[in-house]
């Protein structure tokens, strides 16, 4: 630090920021004359004159509109090619050997099944995939697939298509009704059913009806978490082609499988097959459909509980027969639990339902049981606080015979959708509404089908006889679920109504 103190002559004195000595005010002034006086008065009148001027032209600017000038952006509406609605159908009932027992890693056949199809078009063809894990491919036990054309004079025209196909089986170890909707392709599909522990085989088909090559990757999820596995990714499914793959060969001895299947290039239609024996007891054989992807709000219609007597009955058996009882399959998929609420409601407002609380883990799948029905039909509602998949696995029994269904999480119908019921024995159509108003849902039968109006109370559910091989388009409401089941004595089946494809719809581009 200097040692220099400022004093009050270190100060500048021409510093305007600082008062100078009274002896500097007295300099002398320059005198002021007219003429200096007519000069500062001019520049005064000048600058006014300026002022006002500019004052008056913005007034006027304000006063005059501009011209309106509007335009729109070049575009131009295309009209998408028209493309077919094209549906698969699963195809027989499959088992991991020949007629005579031996090559247990071969897929084949056993049967055909019985199919049926509708399209409002009024057109529906039917062509094999060419090419099978199973050996089918070109011939009628192939999975089949199922199309219309599009209104080509006007491409915008929605068509609606269905199908479905039953297949009763006896033979040997497999003994059972098998029913599955035909289904639409998919890049993102989830599966949750079957078992691979002693006595049960469970199958995955991976069926591409396009004309790319699909590449398909597998995530497996078990009772206690993540299934790690080789062989679960890049897996190619050829272009009209159907490859067939045991759980078992991905995942033994896990009770409860959910599957989670992706595709690149190609969109594919996978299900899941399950047969079951006990000792030397055949228990059933099913084709398990694609469940609703996660959601906070799942609906599972037509849950029937039939021979519900026998069923205990077999219960006290002893080990193998466990899975005779109906159960809830759920999974949470990511990190956070799910805290849910499980309802399940008579339908037609006959017998008694329940409800009740669970905390589900979040990456584990877990069973649990819904005992205590009485022989009926119940709709089951989850609500969750976080995303989940659900489906249930019914049983029906008759003596010593018995059969199981796994019914999947319905997706939610939007005012319209097409039904058509398979061949099946004694099928019924079941309605849930999850809303807060009662809805009419007109049915329009086709193919034998009668034309029919049904009642749904608000939150409720109800079921009606339909007749096997009719089609049905359903409309009068805003959101709806809906299944179809068969049960024939000891034999049980169902599947899910699911929404219509979308068609092709006019593009606006903008160049």
């Amino acid at each position: 630090m200097s040692d220099i103190e400022p004093t009050g002559d270190a100060i500048e004195r021409d510093d305007p920021f600082v008062d100078q000595p009274d002896e500097d005010l007295r300099e002398e002034r320059e005198p002021i004359t007219m003429r200096g006086v007519a000069i500062v008065g001019a520049r005064v009148v000048t600058g006014a004159i300026g002022i006002g001027v500019a004052a008056v032209a913005i007034a006027a600017a304000a006063l005059v509109p501009f011209p309106s000038v509007t335009s729109e952006a070049a575009s131009e509406l295309v009209i998408p090619v028209p493309t077919a609605q094209q549906l698969v159908c699963a195809g027989p009932v499959l088992r991991l050997s020949d007629d005579s027992g031996q090559a247990a890693t071969q897929a084949s056949p056993i049967g055909l099944p019985e199919r049926a199809s509708d399209s409002s078009s009024g057109s529906v063809a039917t062509d094999a995939l060419d090419q099978s894990d199973a050996g089918t491919g070109g011939t009628d036990a192939a999975p089949q697939v199922i199309s219309t054309p599009p209104n080509e004079a006007d491409p915008t025209e929605r068509i609606l298509l269905s199908g479905a196909q039953s297949q009763a089986v006896a033979e040997g170890d497999f003994v059972g009704l098998a029913a599955a909707d035909c289904g639409v392709a998919s890049a993102d599909i989830w599966l949750a059913g079957g078992a691979t522990t002693v006595g049960r085989t469970t199958l995955l088909t991976l069926n591409n009806p396009t004309e790319v090559p699909a590449t398909v990757d597998l995530e497996l999820f078990g009772e206690n978490g993540l299934i790690t596995a080789p062989g679960t990714s890049g897996i190619v499914v050829p272009p009209s082609g159907q490859r067939v793959l045991s759980l078992a060969g991905f995942a033994p001895e896990v009770e409860s499988p959910v599957v989670h299947v992706t595709s690149a290039g190609g969109q594919v239609v996978a299900e899941l097959q399950q047969s079951i024996v006990r000792g030397l007891v055949a228990g059933g054989v099913d084709i398990v459909g694609p469940t609703q992807s996660p959601s906070l709000e799942t609906v599972i219609p037509g849950l029937v509980i039939a021979g519900g007597a026998d069923i205990e009955e077999n219960l006290g058996l002893g080990p193998g027969f466990e899975d005779l009882q109906t159960v809830l399959r759920v999974f949470v998929p990511g990190d956070a639990p799910a805290d849910a609420t499980i309802r399940v409601i008579p339908e037609d407002g006959v017998g008694t339902g329940t409800s009740f609380e669970f905390e589900f883990d979040a990456g584990r799948v877990q069973d649990v049981p819904i005992p205590d029905l009485a022989d009926g039909s119940y709709t089951v509602r989850v609500e969750s606080s976080v995303p989940l998949i659900a489906a249930a696995r019914v049983s029906a029994a008759a003596g010593d015979s018995s059969d199981l269904a796994w019914l999947p999480a319905a997706p939610a119908l939007s005012e319209i959708a097409p039904v058509t019921i398979a061949p099946g024995p004694s099928p019924r159509l079941h309605l849930a509404n999850p809303t807060t108003e009662p809805v009419t849902v007109e049915l329009a039968g086709s193919d034998g089908g009668e034309d029919a109006t049904v009642e749904v109370a608000a939150g409720a559910a109800v079921n009606v006889e339909v007749e096997p091989g009719a089609s049905y388009i359903l409309t009068g409401f805003e959101r709806l679920f809906a299944a179809v089941s068969f049960v024939d004595g000891g034999s049980i089946a169902g599947y899910v109504v699911r929404p219509p494809g979308v068609g092709s719809s006019s593009i606006l581009i903008y160049p």
